[in-house]
């Protein structure tokens, strides 16, 4: 919040998000341990084999800008929270238009299992419908898709850790029967909405 009498700009949401359309595919690189060189975070990256192009650009002493052009590469780059450069672990962020560097989202990646799920609901266009409760669902791990694992599937899922997330949802098959769900996260990370920072929470916030 502004004080009286100091200038102030406020744009309209809708033009904001025309402005950050080109930044769909976006992700903030964050090193907390020290940064390689940018020569050599860009001949790591040449290495993933990545289907389109990719640029970097450094945010500042800790953070890059990682802007990829395709939604495979960015999942595939986001849903691997960790990647080690030269031996120097380097943790990736979804950016938004919320994204400030002294800050870190609450919008991460999470796989859920879904275990005894009946085995006739393992398509996509029921899986995701059953954990949109949760979040945003991205995709199926390979073994749901072919159901070759009948005894639990598993979903990725775009997660908001400032929200409260239910551990089951209730299945219904018409009005003839219903079964609850359990749905279970796959190291789901903490988050502190004091500082602003994953790892910890509100009562371990120092």
């Amino acid at each position: 919040s502004t004080h009286k009498g100091e200038p102030a700009v406020t744009f309209a949401m809708e033009d904001i998000v025309r402005m950050a359309s080109p930044f769909q595919y976006v992700l903030v690189g964050k090193f907390s341990r020290g940064r390689p060189l940018m020569e050599g975070i860009r001949k790591f990256f040449q290495t993933l084999d990545l289907k389109d192009e990719c640029s970097l650009g450094l945010l500042d002493r800790r953070h890059i800008l990682i802007h990829l052009t395709n939604e495979a590469d960015y999942f595939r780059v986001w849903a691997r929270s960790i990647w080690y450069i030269h031996e120097v672990p380097m943790r990736v962020f979804k950016w938004s238009i919320d994204f400030y560097v002294d800050r870190e989202t609450s919008v991460v990646l999470v796989w859920f299992a879904l275990p005894k799920l009946p085995v006739h609901l393992f398509h996509k266009e029921c899986l995701f419908p059953i954990v949109s409760c949760l979040g945003r669902p991205l995709c199926v791990d390979v073994v749901t898709a072919k159901g070759t694992r009948p005894n639990v599937a598993r979903v990725c899922i775009e997660v908001d850790l400032m929200k409260d997330l239910p551990n089951r949802v209730w299945i219904a098959f018409g009005d003839r029967m219903g079964f609850w769900q359990e749905l279970i996260a796959e190291n789901l990370p903490r988050y502190c909405g004091h500082c602003l920072h994953q790892g910890h929470s509100v009562d371990e916030c120092r």
